[in-house]
């Protein structure tokens, strides 16, 4: 604009400051604000909104709070809409209590809160786990003179949903139906998947209203999003509506954002394949793939894009519509953008002794039951390592943490094991008391290359668990969906996440008069205790297992397991090159001593238990043999389990 002879006003500075804050470039905004005064042009509120905005949209919320209390310096008096973008970017950085606190200096700025300001804070409190004072803020808006919105009521069911406070949530439901004239087309099946209900009555009414406003108008790419999700966590399986859907879906998929189009892909995947939509999803995803250019990002939308192909390329690989064109683009996309983080983030360069190849690791001793980590693989940027039961992945539930091994054992070398924004470099999990092999990244691009074999299905999961009962060797698969909440157990049955466990039945057995059975599990997906609370769903709960067990047969258990049976024994994935790598890990001492006391059911069982006890011939899942049943020695033992 100088060199066009163009003065620089305040009108020209607030425009350029509100496309940087739209286009999430925070230090931008903040360049073109200090500029500024030298430019002798006095920056107003509404230049310091959208600055503030421009943090608040970047989770930038110190920042934020930095100008608005430089704002009286600058003799600038902040106005609704300044203190609305500070109280919503600390509703975005989870600072709660901060939020509230600004809240309250409103009036005292002679400011009066709005719909927005209330709604900001209160979705502060749901992030924060504070649904008390979210319900508080929300019975004091009449009050001020503030009627709740869709916003508002979303916000605050949410806080009751986070809580499991899911009866005061349905209350609020309700209020919000009587209370507000009109209401999207989403919003009701979003709160009822959200709050978990199971009435079918209520769900059927809903959704019944949906389908008829979709054979009545066209609706926009956010709502059908939001409709699918629900459909899908609900376990509806309706065809005519889904039908419905994707004639409305497919013709607007261009204008899905990345976020939407997940939410469509993932409730269809969990309703029901429907062939047509997942190949417009497939193709709308590809085609913007491969014309994005993540470097024009910035960290908060490029962490946003990146979640979002990943839960994309999960969903169509579950239904079973994930082409190897979208998969070599995610991979391309991906990979980059964790060598950009690589770059940028340092110190991350590799040792010279880690330079190629496979590097000396911690010899594995599966005999001690108490044992420490112990590195199993160790390649240039990723690596395997044996959990130990009583040690957590990454968490704040026990001093036993695996990531303070990691970090201890590679020290400041690689930058992305002491961020726990991503799970200091841990692909997955393993539940507290179980034990096994745990995937772990030295670097960023290795973080989410492996990510990309994790979500498209690539990397194998193999489990071995005793559990109750003799459970049918024709039982193969396990796709119960699940929830959960906080700290409570995880719920399988027909609503919530999709969920896919394989299993083959090994073995059967028995100790004093409990029947047992020995299973090699691969799981296809990876819930919260999925493996656990999906063989509770079917009647045959894991062995020594205080969660999904009745406390009695918890107690019998300890008598010969001394915690829960359920061993990870091998992963296998890929590195940078595609060179494939298998890691195996026997069952350790304390499960040995376990299956040594229990007495094999038949020949079959007895060598299978033996080759588990000896630990000399591991291998893959899909390499067990299934159990075979021999009806009429069966016969003979039931006969004589009987007359005991």
């Amino acid at each position: 604009m100088p060199e066009a002879r163009v003065v620089l006003d305040k009108i020209s500075y607030n425009a350029a400051i509100s496309a940087c804050e739209k286009g999430g470039q925070w230090q931008l905004a903040l360049t073109l604000l200090s500029l500024m005064p030298e430019a002798k042009v006095v920056p107003n509120e509404i230049t310091y909104s959208a600055a503030i905005s421009a943090c608040e949209k970047s989770g930038q919320w110190q920042v934020a709070l930095k100008l608005l209390s430089l704002m009286p310096q600058a003799r600038v008096v902040p106005n609704e809409i300044t203190y609305n973008a500070a109280i919503s970017a600390c509703e975005k950085g989870g600072q709660w209590q901060v939020a509230l606190n600004l809240l309250s200096l409103v009036p005292e700025a002679r400011v009066v809160p709005d719909k927005i300001s209330y709604n900001a804070a209160i979705s502060a409190c749901e992030k924060g786990g504070q649904w008390q004072l979210a319900l508080n803020l929300l019975s004091l808006m009449p009050e001020a003179r503030v009627m709740p919105d869709e916003i508002t009521y979303n916000a605050a069911i949410s806080a009751c949903e986070r809580s499991q406070q899911l009866e005061l949530g349905l209350q609020i439901l309700w209020e919000s139906k009587e209370r507000l004239g009109s209401l999207s087309v989403a919003y009701f099946p979003w709160a009822l998947a959200r709050l978990s209900v199971h009435d079918p009555d209520i769900i059927s009414a809903a959704f019944d209203e949906v389908a008829l406003k979709l054979s009545a108008s066209q609706l926009a790419p956010q709502e059908l999003a939001i409709i699918a999700w629900a459909f899908g966590m609900l376990g509806m399986n309706n065809p005519t509506f889904s039908n419905a859907l994707v004639i409305q879906a497919v013709p607007q998929l261009q204008s899905f954002t990345m976020g939407d189009l997940l939410k469509l892909a993932w409730g269809s995947a969990a309703s029901g394949v429907d062939v047509e939509l997942f190949m417009a999803i497939q193709n709308e995803v590809t085609a913007r793939l491969e014309q994005v250019d993540l470097h024009h990002f910035s960290e908060l939308s490029r962490n946003a894009f990146l979640q979002d192909t990943l839960g994309l390329l999960w969903a169509l690989n579950f239904a079973g519509c994930c082409s190897n064109n979208l998969l070599a683009s995610a991979r391309l996309v991906i990979r980059q953008a964790g060598a950009i983080m690589d770059r940028a983030r340092g110190p991350s360069s590799l040792p010279a002794c880690q330079s190629m190849g496979e590097l000396p690791c911690t010899e594995a001793d599966p005999w001690q039951p108490d044992g420490k980590p112990q590195t199993i693989l160790d390649l240039p940027d990723r690596l395997a390592i044996f959990k130990p039961p009583g040690w957590e992945v990454h968490g704040q539930d026990t001093e036993l943490q695996l990531s303070s091994f990691l970090q201890a054992t590679l020290g400041k070398h690689f930058a992305i094991v002491h961020d726990e924004e991503h799970q200091c470099g841990f692909l997955h999990r393993l539940d507290l008391p179980s034990s096994g092999l745990v995937l772990a990244a030295k670097t960023y691009e290795a973080y989410y290359d492996l990510k990309v074999q994790l979500n498209a299905g690539e990397i194998a999961r193999d489990y071995v668990i005793l559990c109750h009962g003799w459970v049918r060797p024709c039982l193969k698969d396990i796709m119960a969906k699940v929830y959960w909440r906080g700290l409570l157990p995880t719920i399988a049955g027909d609503q919530g996440k999709p969920s896919w466990t394989r299993l083959k039945v090994t073995a059967h057995a028995w100790h004093r008069s409990t029947a047992l059975s020995l299973v090699a599990v691969r799981i296809a997906t990876g819930r919260r205790h999925q493996i656990r609370s999906h063989f509770s769903h079917v009647g045959h709960p894991t062995v020594c297992d205080g969660k999904y067990t009745a406390e009695a047969t918890f107690q019998s258990d300890q008598d010969f397991c001394a915690r829960n049976f359920l061993h990870r024994y091998r992963l296998a994935f890929k590195d940078l090159a595609g060179k494939d790598h298998e890691v195996m890990m026997p069952v350790p001492a304390d499960l040995v001593i376990s299956l040594q006391r229990v007495t094999a059911r038949d020949s079959q069982s007895a060598e299978t238990i033996r080759d588990w006890v000896i630990g000399s011939s591991l291998r893959s899942w899909q390499d067990y043999t299934p159990l075979i049943l021999d009806f009429g020695r069966d016969k003979q033992t039931r006969s004589k389990k009987g007359g005991q």
